[in-house]
């Protein structure tokens, strides 16, 4: 994967956990200083200790309506284990990613498609297609926090 689609994903993982967090779909850790608490506790490693307390919570919430298959905070292992490698050069701050969530899940909302009010399968995950796999999780998260269903994507 490039370094575009890595923090690409990034991106749309933390527009998605804030977005959703504003929108009442689940609790804002941020609200109870977890970023400053991970940058205490681990001071050379709180960004990525911030980060996957973030990603256990929502994988906690979306495997309720998933059942645990692969989501944009549910990749494969390859993927994930690029994604930890790239956040261990310190180059990328998860908490400071995206300046507004909303506008971001907007702009990448471009690709159209049916709506749902449950889970919703959005095809099968494809390095080589992950700008399209990011733009239909963004037209699905922002209709569920729209909507306030649990319309949430998956892939297989």
């Amino acid at each position: 994967m490039t370094r575009q689609n890595i923090e690409e994903i990034l991106k749309m993982r933390y527009s998605v956990y804030k977005a959703g967090a504003n929108a009442g779909c689940w609790v804002d850790i941020d609200q109870s200083g977890a970023s400053d608490m991970m940058a205490y506790i681990f001071p050379k490693s709180g960004g990525i200790a911030y980060y996957n307390l973030v990603l256990e919570l929502m994988r906690k919430e979306h495997n309720m309506f998933t059942g645990g298959v692969y989501s944009l905070f549910k990749m494969p292992v390859q993927v994930e284990k690029e994604i930890i490698e790239y956040l261990k050069k310190g180059e990328f701050d998860f908490s400071n990613a995206v300046d507004d969530c909303c506008a971001y899940l907007e702009s990448m909302d471009t690709i159209v498609t049916d709506h749902c009010f449950t889970s919703v399968n959005i095809g099968n995950f494809n390095t080589n297609e992950i700008d399209i796999i990011l733009r239909l999780c963004a037209f699905h998260y922002r209709y569920a926090f729209q909507n306030e269903v649990n319309s949430y994507p998956y892939f297989a």
